[in-house]
């Protein structure tokens, strides 16, 4: 399997980590969130095998174009519009959730708006981005950070501080039925795959999908969820941990490095997640963008021989952002990460559904 599939899934992996994932399972904890990661590792590895595999049948083809030469225009245009709300929906709540992180720890007198509008500018600029250069710039930054983060996590689970009787106090509620709410947020992890429908024209050979990298997969999403989860409660405790914002931030607070330049390990464990953060909402939205185009394509808004329609695509979503991030509130933005993550089972059913179909009809 390419290593930029590994990619796709490791960014959206850790990305989640600090973002929304960790307070909606952590809500709920003592209502079936554990039983509920469990099922999402096996259903999401799962499919990304499935995935993988029905996209193998059409290498070098992006999927607005295997849909728009195998069904019809009233099933083509809904379902990538479809997609294109998801995506956008993803990348939204992903920057949204990081503008409040940045604001509440590291400027809080700046304006929101102002905060807002610096993501939006070097964002936009990023998702225009040819889509290759996109997949560079991702390896770039996962050599840079992800190494930050295998040394802060270990620092985490090696900290005296940590204590396992709190672990073993919440495993206790693996007794309770799944919540579909936590199991939406668990199952968000593996989405990255599904970058696929753009990225796909990139890769003209098959990608292999044996028991291996099944394996890594799986292993990999056990062991952030098991962090995701874990950790914050064993630093915090089993009683508190639901009623925290940012669970992550707080438990990052509780580690110091003595013989450090940056002694209080949080600035830097939110920069180099903010780093990881950013390259995923701009692979989300790049794919978004591209949706869009597929659909709407203004032929006649040229300059230069320059396409303009992408350019007045980012400044909707640039507007878009603006106002939502002025008017929506911490809980008002979990609310909303929360009925996003209960549509990812649709999501996922929507595109193998659709990439099902395509197969079928191109053997016709």
């Amino acid at each position: 399997m390419s290593r930029f599939l590994y990619y796709f899934i490791f960014l959206t992996m850790i990305s989640n980590i600090v973002a929304s994932v960790p307070k909606v399972l952590l809500f709920e904890s003592k209502t079936g969130a554990i039983p509920s990661m469990i099922a999402a590792v096996f259903i999401g590895t799962a499919f990304v095998y499935t995935i993988v595999k029905l996209f193998n049948a059409f290498p070098g083809k992006s999927f607005p174009d295997m849909l728009k030469q195998n069904t019809p225009k009233w099933f083509a245009y809904p379902v990538l519009f479809y997609l294109f709300l998801c995506w956008f929906g993803a990348g939204l709540i992903t920057l949204i959730t990081y503008v409040f992180l940045f604001i509440t720890f590291f400027s809080p007198e700046t304006s929101i708006v102002v905060t807002t509008f610096a993501f939006v500018v070097v964002i936009s600029f990023g998702i225009l981005m040819k889509s290759r250069s996109m997949l560079y710039m991702a390896e770039i930054v996962l050599v840079l950070f992800v190494p930050i983060i295998f040394f802060l996590l270990i620092k985490f689970y090696v900290n005296p501080k940590l204590d396992w009787d709190f672990i073993k106090i919440s495993m206790m509620h693996i007794n309770h039925v799944p919540s579909y709410w936590a199991f939406g947020a668990a199952l968000y992890i593996f989405v990255g795959i599904a970058d696929l429908v753009i990225f796909n024209e990139l890769f003209t050979k098959k990608h292999k999908m044996g028991w291996k990298q099944v394996l890594i997969i799986s292993l990999s999403g056990s062991a952030v969820l098991f962090t995701t989860f874990f950790v914050p409660i064993g630093y915090n405790g089993v009683e508190q941990i639901a009623e925290l914002t940012f669970p992550w931030i707080s438990t990052s607070d509780s580690i110091r490095m003595k013989y450090g330049l940056i002694e209080r390990v949080i600035f830097i464990f939110i920069l180099s997640f903010l780093g990881i953060a950013f390259v995923s909402l701009l692979l989300h939205w790049h794919v978004a963008l591209k949706l869009l185009e597929s659909i709407f394509q203004f032929k006649r808004l040229k300059w230069k021989d320059k396409m303009l329609a992408p350019y007045i695509f980012v400044v909707i979503f640039g507007i878009i952002s603006l106002v939502l991030t002025k008017k929506l509130t911490q809980y008002q933005l979990f609310s909303l990460s929360n009925y996003f993550f209960g549509s990812l089972p649709i999501f996922f059913t929507v595109l193998i559904t659709s990439l099902v179909i395509v197969k079928r009809r191109a053997k016709l």
